[in-house]
């Protein structure tokens, strides 16, 4: 799990994105947001015994239009593909 989600910081990282640690539904979490500051996605976590069991991500721009202006996931998704074009 923790190369999944390591492997996916590096190539959100290459197009600006940023990742808020915050607490959702009373879980641990982040908000991912693009350059601009507007919402891409929301993760949680579910932990049981210091290890993770669940991980929760939230991409529906319905659900995520409370927490400020959503992201266009697709055109940050055509970034990150042509960014991985373009690295060796």
């Amino acid at each position: 799990m923790s190369r999944l989600l390591a492997s996916f910081f590096v190539l959100m990282a290459q197009v600006e994105v940023t990742w808020e640690q915050q607490e959702i539904n009373g879980q641990p979490g982040a908000i991912v947001r693009d350059r601009e500051g507007r919402v891409l996605n929301a993760i949680t976590l579910d932990i049981l015994d210091g290890q993770i069991q669940t991980v929760r991500l939230v991409i529906n721009p319905d659900k995520l239009g409370h927490m400020g202006p959503v992201a266009d996931a697709w055109a940050v998704q055509r970034e990150v593909q042509q960014s991985r074009r373009r690295t060796p």
